[in-house]
């Protein structure tokens, strides 16, 4: 019997964390049949690998195998060329899948009646250091809401963060996967591969089913609890979203736009943070929000 879930783990260098993410799939709510693990490695050099081939055993249904061209984009698609079931989700290597994870993604796509093309749920941080005082829950929470559904927001076209969403297999090879172009490659930092192809599905088939109930709880290092980091991944994230973003208007006009809302944008915010903004969270999410600003026009400029 086929799967009807293949669960896409891409893995590099996580000998710390793997184990637990793996164990987190053992103890899934959903009949084994139902389901089957593919783990890729993408060229780790420590013991991430064997650790992951420990749960390669029957009757687990996990494999391990190997993507020698670096870079998340190319592991997620050699995740579901792999795949023998209809739908692929995927799950980050430092992540632990709540235990109704596989049942309700697999739910959201047979039962909903929504006929989605791609469903996705929230995921919350958890750490294993002492957060600084300023550092928030919701700093590192990807969340649609409270309400299932259909997306429908403006920022719907984007879609799911990577380390919790589930795309059918038909549509996954349609669209060729994820570009190699963006993503983390190795230990170097890049964003924009999972709202690259959701925003190029979106045009044809805007059909996200959001659960707030299929939940990933997704580690958070010390590192990332920086202002530094936070500020760097936003800028990032902007320069990516501007290679996203269709240009459907005369790229002089859409840039002298961009720049006006940006300025706008960023004495508005200067005003908050002095005036109004009591936490020291909101002052870096805001912060964030203006490096991610400055990305999107550098990479325009670049253009």
């Amino acid at each position: 019997m086929e799967p009807l879930l293949s669960v896409a783990v891409c893995l590099y260098n996580r000998e710390e964390l793997i184990e637990f993410c793996l164990a987190s799939l053992v103890r899934q709510s959903l009949p084994r049949e139902l389901y089957e693990v593919i783990v890729v490695d993408n060229n780790s050099t420590d013991s991430s690998f064997e650790k992951a081939k420990r749960f390669c055993q029957e009757p687990l249904g996990f494999r391990v195998v190997k993507e020698l061209r670096q870079g998340v984009s190319h592991a997620r698609n050699r995740g579901f060329h792999e795949a023998r079931g209809k739908y692929v989700a995927y799950i980050d290597d430092d992540s632990k899948a709540d235990q109704n994870w596989c049942e309700k993604i697999l739910d959201a796509f047979e039962k909903s009646g929504a006929d989605p093309v791609a469903v996705g749920g929230a995921i919350y941080p958890y750490y294993d250091c002492t957060p600084p005082k300023w550092f928030e829950d919701r700093i590192e929470t990807r969340s649609w809401g409270s309400e299932k559904g259909i997306l429908t927001a403006g920022n719907a076209k984007y879609g799911f963060s990577g380390s919790n969403m589930a795309i059918r297999k038909d549509i996954l090879q349609a669209f060729g996967g994820f570009a190699s172009g963006f993503g983390m490659a190795g230990g170097k930092m890049g964003m924009g591969e999972e709202p690259q192809l959701f925003t190029r599905i979106y045009k044809i088939y805007p059909r996200f089913w959001y659960d707030p109930s299929i939940i990933v709880y997704h580690w958070v290092p010390q590192p990332n609890m920086s202002i530094v980091y936070r500020l760097r991944r936003g800028f990032l994230s902007g320069r990516s979203r501007a290679q996203i973003d269709d240009v459907s208007i005369q790229p002089v006009t859409r840039y002298v736009r961009e720049i006006i809302m940006a300025l706008a944008f960023m004495i508005t915010s200067f005003r908050d943070m002095i005036f109004t903004m009591n936490s020291g969270c909101d002052r870096v999410i805001r912060m964030q929000k203006i490096a991610d600003r400055v990305g999107y026009l550098c990479r325009k400029w670049q253009e």
